[in-house]
Parts: structure tokens; C-alpha cells; sequence
């Protein structure tokens, strides 16, 4: 595609400057395309009613054509207009989560293109929990789609300079509105059915889930495995089980690997990162899956950049969730503290 010149706009994430807000929903609204901060990740912005505009969104990114959208709404009464109606546990989630990190998936009232679709009768919606997104949101006046600001396959963006990375030259503006604060993708849950299905892993977990309904969602079997996922261009070595033998492991490893004469980075936790020799770099705190998920992409580019092999500890999955699979599938390979090299 034709390279473009893309334009930057700085704002404060909780008090942006209303005229690039409406600079940038004007851009959308013409059609063109605008990456902006949500509160899970990046997201790029498009006129959802404009086929043009979604076909220079798919083209940007390089997204099969076939995947659907998720459709951005400024406040969950705006559901209404695109959907044939909203079940009573449906409700119950909107008024727990929204505005936040749950996309749900309802039966469309066809009035999208199909593209946004890809072609089935029903719809994802959320809406975003960040002034930003909310204020372009406002400013563009057009039903809107925004999935993650990067190309496909490769790391959702949680900061501007990663969406410019992917994207600069394919889109026209990039609204910097400094790092998001959760990381990870909404959470996207199908209740179109007479169960409720976790069609893909985020932010929102399936006991919150279930907190509010009390009905604990079922995941689709093998569709996460469907997805593509991202791998850093060096090796990723990544160490599970016991924290205190991770910790000896992950020193095993370095000085192995040191002695290949290869550049060792380490992916800790905050409260470890004083704990190693060599290029370290935290990645959240202990047992906080949020602040984890905050800083995880970051913390692999930036060593991916500096070194030759990472070696990341691993979380617990029972209290990180949709971080430590997205860890997991970063890997090239995942050992167990304990066992040999």
C-alpha cells in the first residue's frame, strides 16, 4: 500500500485537549484512519459505516478480511441501535462492565456493512473506560470499530510508539495519549446462546464473570488455539513453577547462556529485578496478574531490542489468566524449575 504521512497528536490521558479529540473524530467521520489509547490497548479507529474506510482498515493492518469487528459505543444506551435486543444476563454484564474491558457478542440488527460483521448475524460492542476513546468516540459521531492499532500477528501496542512501529506510513494519526493501563484485550463473550461462551481470554476473568451472573462462562474448545499469536524475533526461554526455583533456574540459565557468549536478558517482577546480573527489566509485580499484563509486551520489545535470548519467570495461572497464556505463547520454549537444561 501507498506510504502516508502519519500524524502525532500528544494528550493527557485523563484531561485530552478537546480540539485534537475533534480533530481526530473529524478524520474518522471523512474515513480515514486514527489509532487512539483505550483502556486495554491501542485501538485503530475507523467510520464503521463507511466500507471504504473498514477496506483501508483491513488493508493497514493486513486482518484477513473475514474476522469481524468489535463496534465502540461512547455509552451502553447506544447498544440498542445495533442490536435486536439485550437478554436480561446480557443487561447485567452492561451495567457491571461497561464502560470496560468486556466485548459482548449479541444478534446485529443488520444495520452494518457486512465486512464489519464478516458476515454473521451478530455484532461484538463495548464500550471503552478511557477518556480518550470515549472523547473521539463523541467527536466522530459515526458508529465506530477500533481493533488493536498493530499489524496482524504481531504484539497488541500498549503505547503509541509500538502503533507507530506497526502502522506509521498505513494510517493518518496516531493519538498519544501515553501507555494504557491494563494491556490486554477485552475480554469477548458470546451470549447469543443458551450458554455463555468466552470467545476469546482478557482482561475481565471468568470467575468476574460469574461474580456478577453466577454462571461461570464456558470457553470455545480449540479457539484460542485458532488465533495467531506472537513470538519475539529472538528466543524466549520461559520458567514456570515454584518462585524461589524459578529464581535458580533463571541463574542456571543466565550463566549458561553467558558463557555461549550470548546477550542474556531477564523478564522479573518488580520486587526481583535488583535479584539478577545483566540487562533485567520488570514486568509488574508478584501475584498483580493487572500490573503484569500492564507492562508485558513493553518489557519483551525493549529486551528483544537489547538481547540476544530472554529469560522470562513465569506467573501463576491460576491468578493471571489471559496473561500467562499470552506469556506462554510468547515462548519458544517453557521449562519447568526443577528439571534439567
Amino acid at each position: 500500500m501507498a506510504r502516508i504521512k502519519t500524524a502525532v497528536w500528544y494528550v493527557d490521558a485523563n484531561s485530552p485537549d478537546p480540539g485534537i479529540l475533534a480533530e481526530a473524530g473529524a478524520l474518522i467521520r471523512r474515513g480515514r484512519l486514527v489509532a487512539f489509547p483505550t483502556e486495554t490497548v491501542y485501538g485503530l479507529g475507523v467510520n464503521a459505516s463507511d466500507p471504504a474506510a473498514v477496506a483501508a482498515l483491513f488493508e493497514a493492518k493486513g486482518r484477513p478480511a473475514e474476522k469481524a469487528l468489535t463496534l465502540h459505543l461512547g455509552v451502553p444506551e447506544e447498544a440498542l441501535h445495533y442490536v435486536r435486543d439485550i437478554p436480561p444476563l446480557a443487561a447485567k454484564l452492561i451495567e457491571a462492565f461497561w464502560p470496560g474491558p468486556l466485548t459482548l457478542v449479541l444478534f446485529g440488527a443488520q444495520r452494518l456493512p457486512p465486512m464489519v460483521t464478516g458476515g454473521l448475524p451478530t455484532i461484538g460492542l463495548r464500550v471503552p473506560a478511557h477518556p480518550v476513546a470515549l472523547g473521539i468516540i463523541s467527536a466522530a459521531g459515526v458508529p465506530l470499530v477500533a481493533p488493536s492499532a498493530n499489524l496482524s500477528g504481531r504484539p497488541t501496542p500498549d503505547a503509541a510508539e509500538q502503533v507507530l512501529a506497526d502502522l506509521g506510513g498505513r494510517i493518518d494519526a496516531v493519538v498519544d495519549g501515553g501507555r494504557t493501563p491494563i494491556g490486554v484485550a477485552s475480554t469477548v463473550l458470546d451470549v447469543t446462546g443458551p450458554g455463555l461462551r468466552i470467545l476469546r481470554p482478557g482482561a475481565v476473568s471468568a470467575e468476574e464473570i460469574a461474580a456478577v451472573i453466577g454462571v461461570i462462562p464456558e470457553g470455545v474448545p480449540g479457539e484460542e488455539a485458532k488465533r495467531p499469536h506472537w513470538r519475539p524475533e529472538i528466543p524466549l526461554v520461559l520458567v514456570e513453577g515454584d518462585p524461589e526455583a524459578i529464581m535458580e533456574r533463571v541463574q542456571q540459565l543466565y550463566d549458561h547462556y553467558t558463557a555461549e557468549g550470548k546477550r542474556v536478558g531477564i523478564l522479573t517482577r518488580e520486587e526481583r529485578i535488583k535479584e539478577y546480573p545483566g540487562i533485567v527489566v520488570a514486568c509488574g509485580r508478584g501475584h498483580d496478574a493487572r500490573s503484569v499484563a500492564a507492562s508485558l509486551y513493553t518489557a519483551i520489545r525493549r529486551l528483544e531490542a537489547e538481547t540476544d535470548i530472554i529469560l522470562a519467570e513465569g506467573v501463576p495461572a491460576q491468578s493471571a489468566g489471559a496473561v500467562c497464556e499470552r506469556l506462554r505463547r510468547a515462548a519458544s520454549q517453557v521449562i519447568q524449575a526443577g528439571n534439567g537444561l
